[in-house]
């Protein structure tokens, strides 16, 4: 019996850390920090290009960047279209863009949000809030 429940909470743990592991990681070792927008301008498209610097403190592989228009609780994922030739984050401060972003300019500065996902290590991705930073 008290194999079975070790066994049950052993189980429960990892399915905690393997669903929220990286969200935590992120929050608590983000992977990009200062994450500055310093051109937004609108397209003849009704999308923005955006252009920024950020700060990559660890060195992992970049998985995927979701820009999200609306609050945490309820959102939608636009597209990004990278336009720049560069490597996102190479390390230390860098510059990214442009960027475009299926936003326009004001819903990219007032009402949207990003994450970016790297993989550091083989547990789980980890997600670092990547705009606006946190307070």
């Amino acid at each position: 019996m008290a194999r079975s429940l070790m066994a049950v909470f052993f189980g429960m743990l990892f399915l905690f850390f393997s669903y929220f592991g990286g969200q935590i990681e992120g929050r608590l070792f983000p992977v990009i920090e200062q994450t500055v927008l310093t051109h937004v301008e609108h397209d003849a498209h009704n999308r923005s290009l955006v252009w920024g610097h950020a700060m990559r403190l660890r060195d992992c592989s970049f998985v995927r960047l979701e820009w999200r228009i609306g609050t945490p609780a309820h959102y939608a994922v636009v597209d990004v279209v990278f336009l720049d030739a560069s490597e996102l984050g190479e390390g230390g401060g860098y510059d990214f863009g442009p960027w475009k972003v299926h936003a326009t300019p004001d819903q990219v500065l007032n009402r949207s949000f990003a994450t970016v996902v790297h993989r550091c290590h083989p547990l789980w991705t980890t997600e670092t809030i990547f705009w606006p930073m946190a307070e």
